[in-house]
């Protein structure tokens, strides 16, 4: 579990984050959504405890494990995409390297490319690497930063299928930070807005689509989803001139 309890963060002069709090629980995901620049990696670098806030505390379950997957996939030019994919596990000696990865290959339409290095891959390639090296040490804490921004569209709902799976299964925490409000929607237990800077929690949104179990794609056509997006919306919209 994590809870984030009257989160502050200054950089400087600069207020950036301002009494957040969230729980997440086992097995469900919440995502946060919000303007560019809102401090909303600064949170999840709170949450992973790279940053200290200056006021308040995060508190996470006994023994956990960080899976954190960056905007950017950080993988090694010299190692090969499996070898990339394995990193986490090699740090912790996990014993079932090929296990754990070798699956995750073919579930994120990888199969094949195993032995290619990352300049000789498309981002979205590089990515899903980065999301497989992720969930690989099967982290009770995830932690996502925008996972599928360099996805295609088709790429991209089979690997929030595929994530959909993995929570279900495994029950980690997940906190999700996406610009995307359908990904939010159809991904989360809840969605979480954020306010310009100083951000503060603007919204707090259950999403209940009435389906039989979670689907990213069923989601996206549920009768409620439609509402959930011009809710969200409301909260955002100030952001634009329109």
């Amino acid at each position: 579990m994590i809870v984030a309890d009257n989160l502050h963060k200054t950089f400087g002069c600069e207020h950036v984050l301002l009494n957040v709090s969230f729980t997440v629980s086992p097995g469900t995901i919440i995502a946060v959504v919000g303007p560019s620049g809102a401090g909303k990696t600064t949170l999840l670098n709170i949450v992973a405890g790279i940053l200290q806030p200056d006021k308040g505390l995060v508190r996470i379950g006994k023994d956990s494990r960080f899976g954190y997957m960056l905007q950017e996939p950080a993988l090694l030019p010299w190692r090969t995409l499996e070898e990339n994919a394995h990193l986490g596990l090699e740090l912790i000696d996990a014993p079932k390297i090929k296990k754990n990865s070798g699956g995750f290959f073919n579930e994120f339409d990888l199969n094949g490319s195993q032995q290619k290095y990352p300049h000789e891959c498309s981002l979205g390639m590089q990515q899903r690497v980065a999301l497989i090296r992720t969930l690989a040490i099967e982290p009770s804490i995830l932690l996502l930063d925008e996972p599928f921004s360099a996805f295609d569209y088709d790429i991209k709902l089979r690997a929030q299928m595929n994530l959909v799976r993995y929570v279900e299964e495994k029950k980690p925490a997940v906190l999700l930070v996406t610009h995307d409000i359908e990904d939010a929607i159809a991904l989360a237990d809840k969605v979480i807005v954020l306010s310009a800077k100083p951000a503060v929690v603007k919204a707090e949104i259950q999403i209940d689509l009435d389906l039989a179990k979670r689907d990213p794609i069923a989601a996206r056509t549920a009768p409620e989803f439609q509402r959930y997006f011009e809710e969200i919306w409301q909260h955002l919209k100030y952001l634009s001139p329109l």
